[in-house]
């Protein structure tokens, strides 16, 4: 009889493959998620930054205008559909007549369906705008 491979060699060998193979689905499918989740922190950044700068620009007169809390509209500013899926509020609390906090917190939901929140915490004085700070929710 000439050599060859048993099939308890050839099971062996199966089950070998079949590991590799899944882990390397699972690799792929994990990359997959971390640039998502990369792209999806890319946009809240621009979109938070961008809100930031389009506060900064206003005279504290207008500033103080403004409603407590808004839900705005990226659209104008991100033509693109990439930013169709994410939900831009701004909360104003009054600290004192020269004070204001601000709250701007951008929402998404993951692809596998996971809702996210991520804020930018800044405070506005009749001088100007303070530092910002970023908070994961």
């Amino acid at each position: 009889m000439k050599g060859g491979y048993s099939l308890a060699e050839v099971i062996v060998a199966a089950g070998i493959f079949a590991i590799v193979i899944t882990g390397g689905i699972a690799g792929v499918r994990m990359g997959f998620e971390i640039v998502d989740n990369s792209r999806h922190h890319t946009r809240v950044s621009q979109i938070l930054q961008s809100e930031v700068e389009s506060l900064r620009s206003l005279s504290w007169k207008e500033l103080k205008q403004l409603p407590s809390s808004a839900e705005i509209d990226i659209n104008p500013q991100f033509s693109t559909s990439a930013y169709d899926g994410y939900t831009v509020k701004r909360n104003i609390y009054s600290e004192s007549s020269t004070l204001r906090r601000i709250e701007v917190v951008v929402s998404y939901d993951t692809r596998s369906g996971k809702p996210v929140e991520l804020k930018y915490l800044t405070f506005f004085t009749e001088g100007g705008v303070n530092d910002y700070y970023y908070r994961t929710i």
